[in-house]
């Protein structure tokens, strides 16, 4: 259907009426006519103004194309909201019969505009609290995946340990009965007295590695449990000294006790028997042949002290907080799978007490363990 001059005159006055729709009318760079729509989003366009000044810089030298081009097209230019900075709209640019160009676009609604912004905003701030819960996640993921390789190995290296420890105590037993065995005359009271103390010196030492491995699992699972009582440590410092004594003399080691104050605790004498053997055994273990293993006590107002130092190598200042770690055995030597040291934290823990290994004073390293005395601090605690 034709489109006759009043038809086209009316057209043309809509379109300037129009809050919405953005029309100029453009003779040799110069506005002749503007919709209101221009008027009210682009801060006014009189006859006669630079059609350019509505328009961002950016975007001039693609207007000027736009005006000089000879054919209808779409043409996306950035125009000067008044006050807002600038914003994309497409315009149509058709050529007239006088040589004066018809622009016709239509910007977003300004509510849809703000509506499009503030989405906008919320699915980035969405997509990044994303972004870091994923990297969270990821972080969580792979240090967990680490733990299980390191349990992996962990558990490959107790295996291997416990069956050495065991194979080396069961074969000790072996050579002991074969030496019974095929005896040809009966050992003197001597002689059983050297073979059934080396039998229980090797049967003592495989319960207490089964005994590290089950006291380790109850650690680990929060049901390592104590039964205090009031007891002299120095008692049980002299039950360990007796039991290691024959341990000692076969390592020539002498051991030697030190007692200052009356030591009395509240606590597990059972537990803190293990905690004392553990250590005493280890100075026993790193010491040569002719050195002294020194076991101290010492009451300290309301702590209790007791240190055993040995005449070791000593252990280097950045390894020291490692030893009490599971599976960790000083030097790589044979020990009860790299367990004890970590039972007896815990244990000791379980006291409100506190463990460390320092320097001591002859070069080794010596052991040293701090419980509340009785009406000392933490000595009133809730045991569990």
């Amino acid at each position: 259907m034709a489109v006759t001059q009043p038809d086209a005159a009316a057209l043309l006055g809509a379109l300037l009426a129009s809050e919405d729709d953005l029309l100029l009318v453009v003779q040799r760079g110069e506005i002749t006519h503007a919709s209101a729509a221009v008027e009210r989003r682009l801060g006014g366009a009189a006859p006669g103004r630079d059609v350019a000044s509505l328009f961002h810089e950016e975007s001039r030298e693609k207007l000027a194309a736009a005006l000089a081009h000879e054919a209808p097209a779409a043409w996306e230019l950035q125009v000067c909201r008044e006050g807002e900075g600038q914003e994309p709209v497409s315009f149509l640019v058709v050529p007239a019969a006088d040589g004066s160009r018809i622009l016709l676009g239509r910007a977003p609604a300004r509510d849809e505009a703000v509506r499009i912004k503030e989405a906008a905003i919320t699915l980035t701030t969405a997509l990044a609290d994303i972004a870091r819960e994923l990297a969270t996640k990821g972080a969580e993921l792979e240090a967990a995946r680490a733990g299980l390789e390191e349990l992996g190995r962990h558990r490959d290296e107790l295996l291997s340990i416990v069956s050495h420890d065991l194979k080396a105590s069961l074969h000790a037993i072996r050579l002991q009965g074969s030496l019974i065995e095929h005896a040809e005359t009966p050992p003197t009271a001597a002689q059983r007295a050297t073979i059934a103390g080396r039998l229980l010196r090797n049967v003592d030492r495989m319960t207490s590695l089964i005994s590290d491995i089950l006291d380790a699992a109850l650690a680990d699972a929060g049901e390592l449990r104590i039964e205090p009582q009031r007891f002299s440590l120095g008692d049980v410092v002299a039950e360990v000294v007796d039991t290691v004594a024959l341990i000692a003399a076969d390592a020539g080691v002498q051991l030697r006790r030190a007692a200052a104050g009356a030591a009395v605790v509240d606590g597990d004498a059972r537990r803190l028997y293990q905690v004392v053997l553990n250590l005493v055994e280890n100075a026993i273990r790193h010491s040569p042949r002719g050195a002294e293993v020194l076991i101290a006590l010492e009451a300290q107002g309301a702590r209790v002290r007791c240190s055993v130092e040995d005449g070791g190598p000593g252990i280097a200042p950045e390894e020291r907080a490692a030893v009490f770690e599971r599976f960790q055995r000083r030097g790589g030597r044979a020990g009860r799978a790299g367990l004890g040291l970590y039972i007896a934290r815990r244990i000791v823990a379980l006291h409100g007490g506190s463990i460390w290994v320092e320097a001591g004073a002859r070069g080794g390293a010596r052991f040293v363990f701090e419980i509340p005395a009785p009406g000392g601090a933490g000595g009133d605690r809730v045991w569990t």
